[in-house]
């Protein structure tokens, strides 16, 4: 009998949502998603699969921090696993838009409460799943897929960082494209089409200051048709932006864009310029003369003291 788990961990709570609301057992469901890669016994996982006791204290009630990941399949793979498994069922397969709706209402929410229960901010979590949802640019299969491969790296990893990075990386890779649009509205649930294509507003590049983690004034907004803005304690031109501290130089660093895409460039700044990864939580250094690109959700940092959250919008909407 399986017992009954009012706490799961991530991973207790992936092989709780896909038994309750998309019927596949704990045992089908770990021979969807473990590895055939041999562990130092010589034996791999997916040949535990019938040992039911490994099954529960080492995958599915595995103490948060002590799951492994080397126990799992590419995750990419385990999801397309699982998607052919729900779409072939002979009883009551599973569209792409059934797969959402179910992520959306059971999956997702469950998902956030375990990581949150582990200490982690799953809010990157929701946000990706919520602009998979709603932007433009993939069909609802794609969607459903993407969705998976972010749900179940959730569940195997144990960080919403770690798995929004990876579903991030897999859209790109396997479909092409960004999820970096903010949505215009969230999905409904009032028929047979659970998830409409919405065209989304044009959005303008935006950078809000955060001093001693407090946002400081309004988004300085960046003129669309502008082709290069500067940053700097001394920058005089139309536009640009001196709204900086005392650390950054008279012309630090400038804003470049290329097609619908901005980048930053040093300009020989004494303090320096970074970028980190509003995905990764990775820093990047731009070095003066080389242009790097900038994401909605990265912070540009520019030298010891100034620090913008670099996003998206609407000015004036």
């Amino acid at each position: 009998m399986t017992r009954v788990n009012n706490n799961p961990t991530p991973c207790g709570a992936l092989f709780d949502v896909m038994k309750k609301h998309a019927s596949i057992s704990y045992k089908e469901l770990a021979g969807l998603i473990l590895s055939n890669r041999p562990l130092s016994d010589g034996r791999s996982p997916i040949s535990r699969v019938g040992d039911r006791t490994w099954i529960s204290r080492f995958i599915v009630h595995a103490p948060a921090g002590s799951l492994q990941e080397r126990y799992f399949c590419d995750y990419g793979v385990a999801a397309l696993r699982v998607m052919a498994r729900l779409r072939s069922r002979t009883n009551r397969p599973m569209r792409g838009s059934d797969v959402l709706v179910m992520l959306r209402d059971q999956g997702i929410p469950e998902m956030t409460a375990a990581l949150s229960r582990i200490g982690e901010d799953a809010s990157v979590l929701r946000n990706v799943f919520d602009r998979l949802v709603c932007g433009s640019g993939y069909s609802e299969d794609e969607r459903a897929d993407v969705a998976m491969v972010l749900f179940i790296s959730a569940g195997c990893m144990g960080s919403a960082r770690k798995a929004a990075a990876f579903a991030l990386e897999y859209a790109q890779t396997s479909h092409g494209g960004r999820l970096a649009a903010t949505p215009a509205i969230m999905m409904r649930d009032d028929g047979a089409e659970d998830a409409r294509e919405i065209e989304p507003l044009p959005l303008s590049l935006g950078l809000l200051r955060v001093v001693d983690g407090y946002v400081k004034g309004s988004p300085h907004w960046v003129d669309p048709g502008s082709k290069e803005i500067e940053i700097g304690a001394l920058a005089l031109g139309d536009g640009d932006i001196v709204d900086v501290g005392a650390g950054v130089s008279a012309h630090h660093a400038c804003l470049v864009r290329e097609g619908a895409a901005w980048f930053v460039r040093d300009l020989g700044s004494t303090n320096g310029t970074e970028i980190v990864s509003g995905a990764t939580g990775e820093r990047m250094v731009v070095h003066e003369g080389s242009t790097s690109r900038l994401s909605a959700g990265d912070r540009l940092v520019l030298g010891d003291d100034t620090v913008f959250i670099v996003i998206e919008g609407v000015p004036g909407a």
